[in-house]
């Protein structure tokens, strides 16, 4: 269970995440969502333990029970320590080693088959970069499944891909334990999310279950994200079901 409370990001005198709280109780596909600048990365950063310097938090981040603001994740506990997958998959994996020595598990061939990849000796047996984008990003969450964390986090994992790809995606991070989906598009997030959290300059201005934020939006940053959503047949059809 990740508990967030009161946190703050700040870049010197610059504040750039005010007061932001949250919960994602074991089972929940929370969706962050936000444009380019409003925090959202940000507030990944600070939940791994990975915010670049420059940077501080306060207030609580609480991951199966240990308060870890500000923690850097090698002084974490193995349990407060979420897993994430990034938006370039090919730098979050090592281009040298193969993706079997990278799952370093004895059940590799199955965590592969969990997340939709079905050539699992030829996928184990090869170097990163001789897979597609889709594939790559697959097996980066296969990684974090191996890591046995109760929390994923999801920076963005569908950028870059083309329609086929991003579907695969989505469906895999529908097996993971619990889920933090950080995106600007809520389509990607509605297809895979059960509640939404709607980011803009560092405030939460919407929350809520995915379906009550799609029917009624109560932000002009969220009611901006659906209306350019709508262009997308897939999405005008999930709306209206």
């Amino acid at each position: 269970m990740l508990v967030v409370d009161e946190l703050c990001i700040d870049a010197g005198r610059t504040r750039i995440v005010d007061h932001v709280s949250f919960e994602i109780p074991d089972g929940r596909r929370l969706g962050l969502l936000g444009a380019s600048g409003s925090g959202k990365s940000s507030i990944a950063s600070a939940l791994v333990g990975y915010l670049p310097p420059g940077l501080t938090c306060s207030g609580r981040i609480v991951v199966d029970g240990h308060d870890v603001a500000g923690v850097p994740t090698p002084q974490r506990p193995c349990t407060a320590r979420p897993a994430m997958v990034f938006q370039d998959s090919a730098t979050a994996l090592n281009p040298m080693v193969t993706v079997g020595r990278q799952l370093r598990t004895s059940d590799a061939a199955a965590l592969l088959e969990r997340v939709g990849l079905r050539d699992t000796e030829r996928i184990l047996a090869s170097h990163p970069l001789e897979l597609s984008g889709g594939q790559r990003q697959r097996v980066c969450i296969a990684v974090a499944l191996a890591r046995e964390s109760s929390l994923v986090i999801a920076d963005e994992p569908t950028t870059a891909l083309d329609v086929v790809s991003q579907a695969r995606v989505l469906d895999a991070l529908r097996h993971v334990p619990s889920l933090l989906l950080i995106t600007h598009d809520i389509a990607v997030a509605a297809q895979v999310c059960d509640h939404l959290l709607v980011l803009d300059s560092g405030h939460i201005v919407e929350s809520g279950s995915t379906a009550v934020v799609l029917k009624n939006p109560q932000s002009a940053s969220t009611r901006q994200m659906i209306d350019v959503a709508r262009s997308a047949d897939p999405f005008r059809q999930l709306v209206a079901s």
